[in-house]
């Protein structure tokens, strides 16, 4: 059944509920019945998640102080390094792969396995190397801890992706509940006994225990040990671009993070973390809804006329969103985060600023890969995010000897303007090649 026919709709009234549409209305009316509810549940899921993921940085960050929280920073910029440099895909390609693929989950459970346990080991074996270079000793046990986060994500169910294809994120909704529920009470209750950044700790790894847990509870499918050659070798020939693509925007959107770190030191990137975290907060929640929504349904619509008017639904809904944040924060940062966190953090107020600017052009990007991977053209995505990469490189060190952390932030607005030029051009192209308008 098609999406049309699903909400009651037939191809031509769907059409013209498009043309009389907003852009919200637009994309309901494209999407049909099963992605209203799931975008519903999706933002549901998100707003909770990110939320209280929020109220827990910022509680925390209260509780601890700048160089506590810079700690945690490094062993999450370390893992999240090691995670993009073994990025598969396999999820993307799942999730945008036509058809059934269920006889595909236990060869996508035991790449993601082999691959949580490789991270886990490297990042034992690397947590000394990685202090030393920080110059933060501290560090070594914190990443050597977190690191158990990466093992347990990967023995989670992969049937959970069946859910995101088929867009029901209402039950996603009631598996994540308890993770970020438990994250935040163990997080806050630890900072308040201890004060110190295992409060951190102990948030993100009792959280993944509970989620991997959950994935099993709620899902009666359990992977099995039958891995087909075929399977794994279609997978990971998507996925391989997907993953290029994946490092090199983890590389463009942490590198910022590794030089102040390294350079300005622990207390340093404790400051410039939680202007990053709240600065990207509309790109993390609202984008992220609509991308969890966007991929699943832009693929069904390959090949129609209403590609191209789903798109721009999306796209219009998104920068608006992201717009009406950022402005909030141009008018209100200073005061709110004084409020919020206290004096002491008042250095963030001009970072934040540049960077939730930033995140404008960043959210444009998103949403503009959701649909070069519904086209399944992911190699698209790789070099718009090679761009971004190229252009921060070239820019970050002479604006970090000139500016500090402010030249930094502006280095990431550069960046983030040079892949939204390129992944504007080539979202006409590809949909002018589709013969869409």
């Amino acid at each position: 059944m098609s999406t049309a026919e699903a909400s009651g709709l037939d191809a031509a009234e769907a059409d013209a509920a498009l043309d009389d549409a907003g852009p919200g209305e637009g994309l309901l009316s494209t999407l049909a019945s099963r992605s209203l509810a799931g975008g519903v549940w999706a933002f549901l899921n998100v707003a909770l998640s990110l939320g209280l993921g929020m109220a827990r940085t910022l509680v925390v960050a209260r509780l601890l102080g700048a160089r506590e929280m810079g700690v945690m920073g490094i062993a999450l910029l370390t893992m999240g390094t090691l995670e993009a440099f073994t990025a598969t895909g396999v999820e993307t390609a799942l999730v945008s792969q036509p058809g059934d693929v269920r006889e595909d989950l236990d060869s996508a459970f035991a790449i993601q396995a082999a691959r949580g346990l490789l991270i886990t080991g490297l990042l034992w074996a690397a947590a000394p190397l990685v202090a030393a270079f920080f110059g933060t000793a501290a560090a070594t046990p914190v990443i050597r801890a977190v690191a158990l986060t990466s093992l347990l994500r990967g023995l989670s169910n992969p049937a959970v992706l069946l859910l995101v294809k088929r867009i029901e994120f209402r039950r996603i909704f009631w598996w994540s509940l308890p993770e970020v529920v438990t994250g935040f009470a163990l997080a806050v209750g630890v900072a308040l006994v201890r004060g110190d950044v295992w409060a951190l700790v102990a948030g993100a790894v009792g959280g993944q225990v509970v989620a991997t847990a959950a994935s099993y509870a709620m899902l009666p499918r359990r992977p099995g040990l039958r891995v087909r050659r075929e399977a794994v070798r279609r997978l990971l020939h998507f996925g391989k671009w997907v993953s290029g693509a994946r490092l090199l925007a983890w590389v463009s959107l942490s590198a910022d993070n590794a030089i102040v770190g390294r350079f300005l030191g622990a207390s340093a990137l404790g400051v410039y973390q939680v202007a990053f975290r709240v600065g990207e907060l509309a790109v993390v929640t609202f984008t992220r809804a609509v991308v969890l929504v966007a991929l699943p349904a832009l693929t069904e619509l390959q090949g129609s006329e209403r590609l191209a008017r789903a798109f721009r639904a999306l796209f219009r809904l998104v920068l608006a969103a992201n717009c009406a944040f950022a402005l909030a924060v141009l008018l209100g940062a200073g005061p709110a985060l004084a409020w919020v966190l206290g004096p002491a953090w008042l250095p963030a107020v001009p970072i934040l600023r540049i960077l939730v600017v930033a995140m404008v052009f960043r959210a444009m990007v998103v949403i503009a890969c959701e649909l070069f991977h519904a086209a399944r053209r992911p190699s698209i995505t790789l070099r718009v995010n090679a761009v971004r990469l190229a252009v921060m490189l070239a820019t970050i060190f002479p604006l970090l000897h000139r500016y500090g952390m402010e030249g930094v932030a502006v280095s990431v607005l550069l960046a983030s303007v040079a892949a939204v030029a390129l992944a504007m051009y080539r979202v006409r192209v590809l949909l002018r090649a589709d013969g869409v308008r």
